[in-house]
Order: C-alpha cells, then structure tokens, then sequence
C-alpha cells in the first residue's frame, strides 16, 4: 500500500522556482503547508482500518535530492477513540513522504511511504 497526491503549484511558487528567487525547499515549503488538509487526508489512507484519526501535522522543510526530487517528514498523532470498547488513546508518529516536482505540468507529486500488504492466508 502507498497513497499519492498530486498538488498543483500556485504560480507564485511556480515564479519563484522559475527565476530561482530563493532556495527550492523554502519555496516548496509554503506549498506543502498551503496544501496542509490534503496531506492530512493522505496521511489518513494508512489509519483508515484501524479508525484512527490524524492530528496535529507537523510539516518539516522539505529537502532537494537533485532539481527535481526531493523528500520531507511528517510528524504527527494518531488517536483511537471508541466509548464502547474504552479505548482513548493517541501516539506519535512520523512519516517520509518523498516528491517529485514537475515544472512542464507545474505540480508535486507526493508518495507516502510503502508498506506491503500482507495477502489473505489459503484454506
């Protein structure tokens, strides 16, 4: 399993990565906080199951492997809330989320991090 999301640059950012203005990861930075809910619902894909929820996203600076690839963490709480079963709980949490940025479509391609899914056992 790995989620995916592709955010469009705004042309703010997209002038600023144009004319170099500033450092890439301080630009992209603004994008990734901008688009702060979409990472959220992101995040959200891998605690579907467990009925958790996501809270309290913390976005690092992201940081460029080359001109067109790059990474960041996410440092963030996941809580499990259930009356019924007396569960109240949350705990800490980080992830590497890893992007590529397309200048030709002006977006960021955002992967989660994979994590195998194990396959139904056999009869």
């Amino acid at each position: 399993m790995q989620e995916h999301l592709i955010i469009k640059l705004s042309g703010i950012s997209l002038n600023g990565m144009i004319s170099r203005a500033a450092e890439p990861g301080s630009i992209l930075l603004n994008e990734f906080l901008f688009n702060k809910n979409r990472i959220e619902d992101l995040l959200m894909g891998y605690y579907f199951n467990a009925r958790g929820r996501v809270f309290n996203v913390m976005i690092n600076k992201p940081v460029m492997e080359d001109e067109s690839n790059g990474y960041l963490y996410v440092h963030y709480s996941i809580g499990h809330f259930n009356a019924c079963a007396d569960v109240d709980s949350f705990h800490e949490e980080k992830m590497k989320l890893s992007f590529v940025l397309n200048m030709d479509k002006a977006e960021l391609n955002i992967s989660g991090e994979y994590f195998p899914e194990r396959e139904p056992d056999e009869f």
